[in-house]
C-alpha cells in the first residue's frame, strides 16, 4: 500500500482537559467530530496538543481513542519525540499500534549540539524500523535542532517512510523555498505551520498545505482553494481579514493555545479552555481583546462565507 500524500489544511488538535486536569476524551471526540463535520481530512497531534505535558500513556490513550471515534472519516497523525534512535523506534511502534495513519516526529532539544548528519541518520533508522509514514517536524525555535534544507530534502526523497516535511521555523516560507529547491521531485509533500502565519507565502513558495490550529480551519482551506484557483487577490483579502486574530495569538504559545480553545468553546465544540500547568500567565484582558477583535473583523460572517 502506498503512503498517504499529506496536503491541504491539517489542523493540530488542541488537547482538552477536564476540571481535574485529566485528558477530556469527551471533549476530544467533540473536536474530532467538529473537524469531520466541516470536511477536514486530517488532524494531527503536536506542540499545539500540549504533547510535552502528557505522560506517554496519556498520549497513547488519546491517539487510540481518536482513531476509534474518527472511524476512518478523518486521518489521525500521531506524535513522537526523537530523543534517541532506539527510544524513538520503540515509541513509533507503540504509536503505530494505536492505528494512526502517520506520525509526526520532532528531534529532542537534547540533540541541539549533535551533528546534523547523526540526527538525520536517526530519522532514517526510525523510519526504516518503525513501519509507519513519518512527517518530520522542523521547528528549530522550539527544539533547538536546525536541520539544513539540504538535509531535510534528502530525508524526504531518500529515507524509508519519511513521506512529508512540516517546515515551521520563525520564517517558514523562506525555508520552504530552500527545501523545495533541493528536491528533485518538486511535488513532494512539504507543508508549513507556525499557526498559518505565512500561509499565502508558503503556498507561493510551493508548500502543499499547512498545519494550523483547529479553531477555524475552513477559513485557511478557503484561502488555499482561492490560491490554487489563481485568485490571489481574493485569497489575500480573506487572509487579511483574519490576520488580526493570528497576530494576537502570536504573543506566546499559551496565548495561542488559550485562543484556540476559547474559539472552539464559542463554537460549542469544547466546554473548557484550561491549559496544563505550569504555563505562562494568560493575560486577564485577553478574553475581552479577543471579543473586540471578533466583532471588529465580523468573525461570524467570515465563518459563514467559508462554510
Amino acid at each position: 500500500m502506498s503512503a498517504p500524500f499529506l496536503d491541504g489544511i491539517i489542523p493540530i488538535a488542541v488537547m482538552p482537559f477536564d476540571e481535574n486536569d485529566q485528558v477530556d476524551l469527551k471533549g476530544l471526540k467533540s473536536e474530532i467530530d467538529f473537524l469531520v463535520s466541516i470536511g477536514i481530512k486530517w488532524v494531527g497531534f503536536g506542540f499545539g496538543s500540549e504533547v510535552y505535558t502528557l505522560a506517554e500513556s496519556e498520549l497513547i490513550k488519546a491517539l487510540t481513542y481518536s482513531v476509534e471515534v474518527a472511524n476512518g472519516k478523518i486521518g489521525i497523525i500521531g506524535n513522537v519525540e526523537l530523543n534517541s534512535t532506539k527510544g524513538a523506534i520503540e515509541r513509533i511502534k507503540s504509536i503505530k499500534a494505536t492505528g494512526v495513519a502517520m506520525a509526526m516526529m520532532r528531534p529532542s532539544g537534547m540533540m541541539a549540539s549533535a551533528p546534523s548528519s547523526e540526527v538525520a541518520d536517526a530519522f532514517r533508522e526510525v523510519g526504516l524500523a518503525g513501519g509507519l509514514p513519518i512527517v518530520v517536524q522542523d521547528a528549530p525555535q522550539n527544539t533547538g535542532v536546525n536541520l539544513s534544507p539540504q538535509v531535510l530534502a534528502d530525508l524526504l526523497e531518500n529515507a524509508t517512510n519519511i513521506d512529508s516535511l512540516k517546515i515551521e521555523p520563525l520564517s517558514p516560507a523562506t525555508k520552504i523555498s530552500e527545501v523545495i529547491k533541493n528536491l528533485k521531485d518538486k511535488n513532494r509533500s512539504v507543508i508549513g505551520g507556525l499557526g498559518a502565519m505565512e500561509l499565502i507565502h508558503e503556498i507561493k513558495r510551493g508548500s502543499k498545505g499547512t498545519m494550523p490550529g483547529p479553531a477555524f480551519p475552513e477559513v485557511f482551506r478557503e484561502i488555499q482553494n482561492r490560491m490554487i484557483a489563481g485568485d490571489e487577490a481574493s485569497a489575500r483579502k480573506l487572509f487579511n481579514r483574519i490576520l488580526p486574530l493570528l497576530v494576537l495569538s502570536n504573543r506566546d504559545m499559551s496565548t495561542f493555545l488559550f485562543m484556540q480553545k476559547y474559539l472552539l468553546q464559542r463554537r460549542g465544540v469544547l466546554s473548557r479552555t484550561n491549559l496544563r500547568s505550569p504555563h505562562s500567565v494568560i493575560d486577564p484582558h485577553l478574553t475581552l481583546e479577543i471579543e473586540e477583535m471578533l466583532a471588529a473583523i465580523d468573525y461570524e460572517l467570515i465563518l459563514k462565507e467559508c462554510s
